[in-house]
């Protein structure tokens, strides 16, 4: 089959490789590109040494699928690329993002096929109306609703997203869906203009007080606008670190913040198969809400334009179809 085969920094192939083994496959019918895969192309990642395979924001339709697994050859499935065991001290307590004894699907989904452990069907394959881009979001849906959990965000408070791009402008998506008052930060102007288009306020952030927020969310990794959140958010208000940082990243943060104003820092990686199921019955229900984000599409064979496309600040979400 073919895949998109990360092959170093800033270099990806396209490559014959061999199809998945196993009971339960998906023909992948697009994957969309996440800041993790855009990390990894530019920089490298510790967890995914060339050659790989990237890509785990993904639908398709059933290729093969044994009697009584649920589902059947031709069925449009979206599949979470990973879920935790349920049962361990961390998923007992409530953190089964932090689960050691997850359940993976097979390599990345830029590719022809995937395949999913038998397994694992059950709690993480979900039945979709039809091939529908929307339904690439689920993933990174669900990350979003981990942070939004944690940071107790009210219809009383008003917030702030500092980075407008695809993660970004789903927390705002998110927040603006339950009643809040949010805005956003964000320095590229196509993407304030798609904010704005629909209708959440997107400005450069030297336009706002960040004293006038109590939820600030910051989802770009520069250790500098953590540290101006931290200071600058409303007395008793709530910071969240979306965006992840290189590991060792030390902040500056003046115990002031947080003893005296009574600042609070938090942040969040991942999601539980809880949330993944609600981001999925979340996007079953509005497809068309979401599926905005998805400016652009490139086949697998035009995957390196994609990236560098990403990378300039061109598109909000890009999804690559085999």
């Amino acid at each position: 089959m073919k895949a998109l085969v990360y092959v170093g920094e800033k270099q990806l192939e396209v490559q014959n490789v061999p199809e998945p083994e196993g009971e339960f496959l998906v023909r992948v019918l697009g994957c969309a590109i996440c800041g993790t895969d855009l990390k990894t192309y530019l920089h490298g990642h510790p967890y995914f040494k060339p050659p790989t395979i990237l890509g785990h924001e993904f639908f398709g339709v059933v290729d093969k699928a044994p009697a009584g697994c649920g589902y059947a050859v031709g069925d449009y499935v979206v599949a979470a690329p990973y879920g935790e065991c349920g049962v361990c001290a961390e998923c007992r307590n409530g953190n089964g993002e932090s689960c050691k004894n997850k359940e993976y699907v097979g390599d990345g989904a830029f590719c022809e096929k995937v395949s999913v452990p038998l397994s694992f069907v059950p709690r993480g394959v979900f039945p979709i109306p039809g091939p529908d881009k929307a339904f690439a979001l689920v993933e990174p849906l669900a990350c979003v609703l981990d942070g939004v959990e944690q940071m107790e965000v009210t219809q009383k408070d008003k917030a702030l997203v500092i980075g407008g791009g695809p993660m970004g402008a789903l927390i705002a998506f998110t927040l603006k869906d339950r009643g809040v008052d949010v805005q956003v930060a964000e320095l590229n102007e196509l993407r304030r203009s798609c904010l704005n288009s629909w209708d959440i306020p997107a400005a450069p952030l030297e336009s706002y007080h960040l004293n006038d927020f109590s939820r600030i969310f910051v989802a770009v990794n520069k250790k500098e606008l953590v540290e101006a959140a931290i200071h600058g958010v409303h007395n008793g208000g709530r910071v969240h670190v979306f965006a992840g940082l290189p590991s060792g990243t030390l902040l500056n943060v003046d115990a002031y913040d947080l003893h005296y104003r009574k600042v609070s820092v938090m942040g969040s990686s991942g999601f539980t198969l809880k949330q993944f199921r609600t981001a999925y019955e979340t996007v079953l229900r509005n497809p068309d809400h979401y599926r905005r984000l998805i400016t652009h599409t490139f086949p697998l064979e035009q995957g390196q334009e994609a990236f560098g496309f990403l990378k300039d600040g061109r598109a909000f979400k890009i999804v690559v179809e085999p």
